[in-house]
């Protein structure tokens, strides 16, 4: 019975190794497509102020968001 737990412990060690692995490898698969969303996400944030300027100004926010 002593000898059953060290086992289990290292298949879960394992299990959790071979899971970062695959996270990792699913997160470097898609750095592309993160990489432009966070770029996206980052304009979006910093243009705000500047469509909201416009809105105010009487713009509608269709045509503020394409100047």
């Amino acid at each position: 019975m002593a000898t059953a737990q060290p086992d289990k412990t290292g298949m879960h060690i394992l299990l959790k190794l071979a899971s970062l692995v695959i996270i990792l490898a699913g997160i470097h698969a898609a750095a592309d497509i993160i990489v432009q969303l966070l770029l996206a996400l980052f304009f979006a944030i910093v243009l705000n102020p500047l469509v909201t300027w416009f809105i105010r100004r009487g713009v509608k926010r269709p045509l503020a968001i394409t100047i």
